[in-house]
């Protein structure tokens, strides 16, 4: 089965989408599939292009048995309605050029946000005359308005419109959790297919779980009781209360932050103000490199402002064999007191993030309780076990149209 996958994020971007992505090229693969990657030249978070990839149009690589074209696209540090708009539309239109020269694929598996990824999708599938499958890793535009990003107007309406029709057109939806599941078939309408295939976690996270904490080999000072996130420093994690909750604790406790992201500047600017040592911020690295660092610390951090999404980085948590303070509402707190993997706080408390944090200190009974339900949570959401189900799904659509 020849298989193309149009995706806003691959590797080596350090994404959640880039990660789901990914499995789903392994599992391909080890099916014995052809896949084909369509993305944008890598740029994320910064905005700015890598160099190795700048002054090209269609850069062609090899990745985990996958062709790749990376794409040149529209993209800015700077983060606005214009901007996001002009790196979406130049992606969707470059993509849709790059995929009509392409050999016809069997299935098109289109991941979404942004809903311009969709729009291709369902361009090609038109073209190839070839099913296509709809990823929602978020539901979108709704993403958007929760966070401020967009507000009611002619461009929210067209997105509305448009997330009703890419949901209606495509032979199959793939949804992260039960939540957006229910929404998207209260909009796609009746008869339409949408299936849960949840994210998950790695072999190589559990593996590292294993290995001793080192926190000499990472740079981190031996004494305090240290709790990370790493991630994206954006809108949708509320980092700013982190950041609080560390003047709150007062010595003895440090908060690492690992990562990039359009608040990253302001976070700065507020763990400057914060009490001396209880903040340190370092730049984003290779999941590997952070698995070592969030193996060293003694509890992690999940923050997640919206309400229906599931943050994927519970599953690595729980993998790497920490306590977790989940920082939350709705879904994620739902499964996170459901299998019991976390101390779970109200989204942007910091009295009780810090509360939280200290008794993970205090009770280490409990604390070893979070980790080992945490690892086995991990295990039951293994990323290739989900990669599995969505190629089976893929040809299964693939074959209802040959």
């Amino acid at each position: 089965m020849r298989t193309l996958i149009l995706t806003q994020h691959f590797v080596p971007e350090v994404t959640a989408g880039r990660f789901r992505i990914e499995a789903f090229v392994e599992g391909l693969v080890r099916r014995g599939h052809e896949v084909q990657v369509i993305c944008p030249v890598p740029n994320h978070p910064r905005g700015v292009i890598e160099a190795p990839y700048r002054g090209r149009i269609r850069h062609r690589q090899r990745v985990l048995g996958a062709d790749v074209d990376y794409l040149w696209v529209l993209t800015s540090p700077r983060k606005t309605l214009l901007t996001r708009l002009g790196f979406y539309g130049s992606y969707a239109a470059a993509a849709i050029a790059a995929g009509l020269g392409i050999p016809r694929p069997d299935v098109i598996l289109a991941s979404s946000p942004p809903l311009p990824v969709g729009v291709a999708g369902a361009a090609l599938a038109r073209r190839h005359r070839a099913p296509w499958v709809l990823d929602v890793r978020d539901l979108w535009p709704d993403a958007a308005v929760a966070l401020g990003e967009l507000s009611e107007g002619p461009v929210l309406s067209l997105a509305e419109r448009l997330e009703r029709s890419l949901y209606r057109g495509a032979d199959a939806i793939v949804t992260v959790n039960e939540a957006f599941r229910d929404q998207i078939r209260a909009s796609a309408g009746a008869g339409a297919r949408v299936e849960v295939i949840a994210n998950g976690t790695t072999e190589a996270w559990l593996d590292a779980g294993e290995v001793p904490p080192d926190r000499e080999s990472q740079g981190l000072p031996p004494e305090p009781f240290i709790w990370a996130y790493a991630g994206n420093i954006g809108l949708a994690h509320g980092l700013e209360t982190a950041v609080e909750a560390a003047s709150i604790l007062g010595d003895g406790y440090l908060l690492l932050i690992i990562g990039e992201g359009p608040r990253r500047e302001q976070i700065e600017s507020l763990a400057a103000q914060a009490r001396r040592g209880a903040v340190e911020l370092r730049p984003l690295m290779p999941p590997a490199e952070a698995a070592k660092h969030l193996r060293a610390a003694d509890a992690l951090l999940v923050s997640e402002r919206q309400e229906r999404t599931v943050a994927s980085k519970l599953y690595d948590y729980g993998a790497i064999g920490r306590p977790v303070v989940a920082a939350c509402r709705g879904e994620l707190r739902s499964m996170a007191e459901g299998a019991d993997v976390a101390v779970v706080v109200p989204h942007g408390d910091a009295a009780a993030m810090a509360a939280a944090v200290r008794s993970l200190r205090e009770d280490r009974q409990r604390a070893e309780q979070l980790v080992e339900r945490g690892r086995a949570f991990a295990q039951e959401h293994r990323r290739d076990r989900q990669a599995s189900r969505l190629v089976s799904l893929l040809e299964e659509v693939a074959g209802a149209r040959s």
